[in-house]
């Protein structure tokens, strides 16, 4: 539901000339005014108060309209959200991504007592928005608690569903801050320049697939913190120490990103950091810049009181990790470890000087070590 309507604007960016059946209707109530007339049912009241805390992004309020075993459609959406739990998680994931100009406003109410038809249109910043109409349909209980919704949004070819939320999220928050521009560019240039360019690193991009190039990486992950051939195990791979070195600081330094694991602590918009820790384990910069430019910020207007997060508002197995007071000192061992090892380990590769001049030949002619150092 792209939002039980207030949410998504309807299949967002696509439209064409629409009518809508509630153009022959004889409206209850109309225009941007959402006070509720004395004639009006229960049900009207409800959505009026619906559609009044969503453009508040007061979404307890929002969710108090709806009963508990509530079930919303919105046909932008392949299947129906059940259960006030599940509007709730919706709700607050698509007020993340609109910004708090875009207000949905109510048109023409029909009223049939339970059953309520209302059509509604988008604004940003009090101007009405292109392809942003819609109507809904409304049906409610006894006691005036909406039991289901179901949405007509302007049409698409296809149900765009969380891939337009996903995009509309991204250009409102860029828009709102225009800070985010930069993490966006240099991940552009980071993924282009380290997987898809020719020319700028040495070697084949990640399109020719080189044989050598996944021998390496597997032979790196062979040797992961250095385990391996630290103890001289027999699979361990013969690698330049400074190219392993480089390797386990940077898994090291991604890994020390698990101490901001309460960024994702439940109810927060941006869902848990779990995901980007892993991928950074193996992508880096690649899974880290773009969170840096979608990561939803702390809600303004918080007391002090709640500034502080305390273990018990995190996730229990999560707190294990990111509150754990070994993660520092084991973290610091390993990167310590690894610049030792490029230094002092593996004789062969001769003394600080002779590995250095041939870990920089091997950065010149090698397109994963290469992109370590980007």
């Amino acid at each position: 539901r792209s939002g039980l309507r207030p949410p998504l604007p309807r299949s967002a960016f696509l439209g064409g000339d629409w009518k809508s059946p509630f153009d022959q209707l004889l409206p209850v109530g109309s225009g941007r005014d959402t006070s509720s007339p004395s004639t009006e049912g229960s049900a009207v009241a409800s959505i009026r108060r619906y559609f009044d805390a969503w453009n508040e992004r007061d979404m307890d309020t929002a969710c108090d309209q709806f009963a508990e075993d509530c079930v919303y459609e919105d046909t932008q959406y392949a299947g129906a959200f059940e259960g006030k739990d599940e509007l709730a998680k919706h709700l607050y994931r698509v007020a993340d991504a609109l910004p708090p100009t875009f207000q949905f406003c109510i048109d023409e109410v029909a009223d049939g007592g339970d059953v309520v038809g209302v059509q509604w249109h988008v604004e940003n910043d009090g101007v009405a928005l292109p392809f942003t109409r819609g109507c809904s349909l409304y049906k409610a209980n006894a006691k005036g608690e909406l039991i289901s919704g179901f949405d007509v949004p302007e049409p698409a070819p296809f149900k765009p569903g969380s891939a337009s939320l996903a995009l509309l999220s991204v250009a409102s928050k860029i828009i709102a801050e225009p800070i985010r521009i930069v993490p966006t560019i240099v991940w552009l240039a980071y993924i282009k320049i380290v997987f898809f360019s020719n020319g700028i690193l040495p070697g084949p991009d990640a399109t020719q697939l080189d044989p050598a190039t996944w021998k390496e990486v597997l032979d790196l992950s062979i040797n992961f913190w250095l385990v391996s051939p630290a103890l001289h195990l027999p699979f361990a791979a013969v690698l330049h120490p400074g190219l392993e070195a480089i390797f386990n600081l940077l898994l090291a330094w991604a890994a020390a990103f698990a101490g901001f694991l309460s960024d994702g602590r439940p109810g927060r918009a941006s869902g848990s950091f779990v995901p980007y820790v892993a991928g950074m384990q193996l992508l880096t910069n690649a899974v880290l810049l773009p969170y840096l430019a979608l990561r939803s910020p702390e809600t303004a207007g918080r007391s002090d009181s709640e500034d502080t997060v305390y273990r018990d508002d995190l996730d229990s197995k999560e707190a294990l990790v990111s509150e754990s007071r070994v993660v520092g000192p084991l973290l610091a061992s390993v990167g310590t470890l690894a610049v030792a090892w490029g230094i002092a380990a593996r004789p062969e590769f001769g003394d600080l000087a002779t590995r250095w001049d041939s870990l920089l030949e091997l950065l010149s002619q090698d397109r994963l070590g290469a992109s370590f150092v980007v």
